[in-house]
């Protein structure tokens, strides 16, 4: 089956986690306010300002300047348009620096150019950098490929416009990398183990 262009996903999520990021918003239960604070201080700098929470599925996508972020029991997450790279090995110096001892997973993308980048990294090195768009191509292409990936590079997922400039939609592999990484979709079918996004909250902050 051709695929269809995906309308409405748009992701700038990263999260930072000492444990396999599979899934880990199946396991998300309650954010502690005050190491969410510091933590949207040290990615916004000065003193943020809690302005409500958002559901998973809008807080991962956030107005600009704004930024949701929530430390749960074992992991943080960040979302914010700043993470949102052409090329996510540039955000690897932002993600070491948040991140510490732990690893960092960020998907992006952007349903109006059909962009989407995925980034993987540990505190040995980048694992995975990967970003594309029909407009520019493969845009970026580094470390070894995850086992989500492997349908659309093999040509499973295929693209029904001749045209094309790729062989698959980048939309369709970003939202295989939210369930695969985090445990949820914004669009497509969703599995027993996917999470509503809808029921997971997550608090905005402003910039002071």
């Amino acid at each position: 089956m051709c695929s269809e262009v995906p309308m409405g996903s748009k992701a700038a999520i990263l999260v930072l986690t000492d444990e396999r990021p599979e899934g880990l918003f199946r396991g998300a239960v309650g954010w502690d306010r005050t190491r969410s604070l510091d933590l949207a201080a040290r990615f916004l700098g000065g003193t943020p300002r809690e302005s409500g929470v958002l559901p998973l599925d809008l807080a991962v996508w956030p107005e600009d300047g704004a930024a949701c972020v929530a430390s749960f029991p074992h992991f943080d997450v960040v979302c914010s348009r700043k993470i949102a790279r052409d090329h996510p090995s540039d955000l690897v110096s932002e993600a070491a620096r948040l991140a510490g001892k732990r690893s960092a997973y960020a998907v992006c993308m952007e349903s109006s150019e059909d962009w989407a980048s995925i980034l993987a990294w540990s505190p040995t090195g980048l694992l995975r950098a990967v970003s594309l768009s029909p407009r520019s191509g493969v845009i970026e292409d580094v470390g070894q490929k995850f086992p989500f990936e492997q349908p659309f590079w093999n040509g499973q997922r295929p693209v029904q416009a001749s045209s094309y400039r790729l062989p698959f939609h980048p939309i369709d592999l970003g939202n295989e990398a939210l369930r695969y990484f985090f445990g949820f979709i914004l669009e497509g079918k969703e599995d027993d183990l996917c999470v509503d996004p809808e029921e997971v909250e997550i608090p905005v902050f402003d910039p002071s």
